[in-house]
């Protein structure tokens, strides 16, 4: 085989591992060097000093003209006595014109501090080159233009993001079909104007540790065609203003309730802050109605359940294919039936019980079935 071929097959062991393949024979000593993907992982060393000392020695050597991917997973805590290195393993990236770059750092019990996020160095924000980029627990604040011209996929987590940013992002991004942000806090607005835009995910709001309760996401996408919403959004809610193109809606999410602390388990008052929670469930799925193919899951059966209860309908709804993500409880039938005489186009129905990304307790089930 050529070598252009055993080094791509090398791109998928270990890096350790194709490096030790020079071993084998003179034609094999430097093919590791010709590696089109490099993924190097700190989990695989006892001394974080190792892997950085590791990760800087096979850097060096390296022949590929142009890397189709560059990842790092290291825990961040580390790194800061290194961030020399960083900075120079995200120029190597650039350098090398690398296609898809991801840089996944944990930290998670300090993410919210910013000393504990890795500021991209502001070459970063102007590469032609990235098709795919994935930060997790980076500092994402571009001081200049954007120009991720190339760009059709980017994933961003445990981040603070601002409005102005997220414009630049999407102003720089004309191409980015993509787009996936966890585990964030900061901004209240996304306008997506352009076309190429297809796929938004907003997983986890963290606005635990700030006073935006009873904040509210404003979401406008006319071209989006898929909106998945998952996690535990806190105490914030998302209003759909233009979603006119979607296909496919997933609402997976979980709200905490007003007056309710996100560990607080004790009984409520069942009329304490439910309409507010139900108006803003219903106009959700009043700017849904369009879609053809619908996930809902527990937390929003749940809701449904109390509208039931009351003798109050779900919004009429077009979808042929719907899917629930839900155990199936008694707290959850009634919203079920809701849903069901909600959706007279229905042609595919399907109840998924145990992939539910919003896990429940039958006693919790229970005991919150009892508040309503």
């Amino acid at each position: 085989m050529p070598d252009s071929v055993l080094a791509h097959l090398l791109s998928f062991v270990p890096v350790e591992d194709a490096i030790k393949t020079q071993v084998l024979s003179k034609r094999w000593q430097f093919l590791w060097t010709y590696l089109p993907s490099l993924h190097f992982r700190s989990c695989c060393y006892d001394d974080f000093a190792d892997f950085v000392t590791f990760v800087n020695k096979t850097l060096i050597p390296s022949n590929c003209s142009k890397l189709k991917r560059f990842r790092v997973d290291c825990d961040y805590s580390c790194l800061p006595d290194f961030e020399p290195s960083v900075s120079l393993w995200t120029r190597f990236a650039v350098g090398k014109g690398t296609e898809e770059l991801h840089l996944q750092f944990e930290d998670i019990d300090n993410f919210m501090v910013d000393e504990c996020r890795y500021e991209l160095p502001q070459r970063l924000f102007t590469n032609p080159s990235f098709k795919a980029l994935c930060f997790c627990l980076c500092s994402v604040v571009p001081k200049g233009v954007v120009a991720w011209n190339s760009l059709t996929k980017l994933s961003i987590g445990y981040v603070e993001l601002s409005d102005a940013v997220i414009q630049k992002i999407l102003a720089g991004s004309p191409v980015l079909e993509f787009l996936e942000i966890y585990c964030f806090y900061g901004f209240d607005r996304m306008r997506i104007s352009h076309s190429a835009l297809k796929e938004l995910i907003l997983r986890e709001i963290w606005d635990f540790e700030s006073n935006r309760v009873g904040s509210e996401l404003e979401i406008s996408a006319p071209n989006l065609q898929s909106l998945q919403i998952l996690g535990c959004l806190g105490r914030t809610t998302c209003r759909l203003l233009d979603v006119s193109s979607l296909v496919d809606a997933t609402l997976n999410f979980k709200l905490i309730r007003p007056g309710e602390d996100s560990e607080d388990d004790s009984d409520l008052d069942p009329e304490d802050g439910y309409e507010s929670i139900q108006n803003f469930l219903r106009g959700l799925l009043e700017s849904l109605v369009h879609v053809k193919n619908s996930t809902v899951g527990t937390w929003a059966i749940q809701v449904l359940s109390i509208m039931e209860a009351k003798g109050l309908r779900s919004p009429l709804l077009k979808c042929e294919c719907l899917r629930l993500d839900t155990p199936i409880f008694q707290s959850v039938l009634p919203g079920i039936a809701n849903l069901l005489e909600s959706s007279p186009n229905l042609e595919t129905f399907r109840v998924t019980t145990m992939s539910s990304s919003i896990c429940y307790e039958e006693e919790a089930l229970s005991r919150e079935w009892k508040w309503f």
